[in-house]
């Protein structure tokens, strides 16, 4: 049975997800390329994944999915070796998913983080129990629709959102019925929504 598609949930969000996501490509390429650029982006990134990890609760068995994971994989990258797990990182940018994986490579990594081209609309989640939705991946509505019909009933997803989108997603009839907001960190300038899948669905 052919799978029905999400509405479009609306210009504005996918829009500013969509810009940031040119902004980070930016700045990822320039720290997947220089020293300096890598230390300063990790740094600025740290306190706020140190939390979002936090809130995973990730054991070692368990198997995790970066949507979005960008030219510089900071969030697979960190999860990989605060928590002793394997993470699977993609990126739709066929040049942002090629330089993270010379990144990757580069840092001697290959062991604990695989970057691999896909597009969250479609990309196979059932294996996974972790999904880390970036910041920049878009269009979110149709990505969280993909993942309410496909991931496990018992995987968690963690989705960073800013200007308040995420919420707003969430209070959308199609969405209510298949999330639930578990936990909820308000960063500087985003805000990181751990999400269930409601089973009774």
């Amino acid at each position: 049975m052919k799978k029905k598609k999400s509405r479009v949930f609306g210009f504005p969000t996918n829009w500013r997800r969509f810009l940031s996501s040119v902004f980070f490509s930016v700045l990822e390429i320039f720290a997947a390329k220089m020293n300096i650029f890598d230390s300063l982006l990790t740094t600025w990134r740290e306190p706020v994944l140190s939390r979002e990890i936090q809130m995973l609760n990730i054991s070692p068995s368990e198997k995790v999915l970066h949507l979005g994971c960008g030219a510089f994989p900071s969030a697979s990258i960190s999860i990989a070796k605060k928590m002793r797990v394997h993470v699977v990182g993609i990126d739709n940018n066929y040049i942002a998913m090629t330089l993270a994986r010379s990144y990757i490579k580069k840092k001697h990594l290959s062991d604990v983080v695989t970057v691999g081209y896909g597009d969250g609309t479609n990309y196979p989640v059932q294996d996974f129990d972790i999904i880390y939705i970036a910041i920049n991946v878009w269009p979110i509505d149709q990505v969280l629709f993909h993942l309410a019909q496909t991931m496990k009933p018992t995987a968690r997803i963690l989705c960073k959102g800013s200007h308040q989108d995420i919420n707003a997603l969430l209070k959308n009839k199609e969405f209510q019925s298949q999330f639930s907001v578990s936990s909820t960190i308000e960063n500087r300038k985003s805000q990181s929504f751990l999400l269930i899948k409601n089973v009774n669905v």
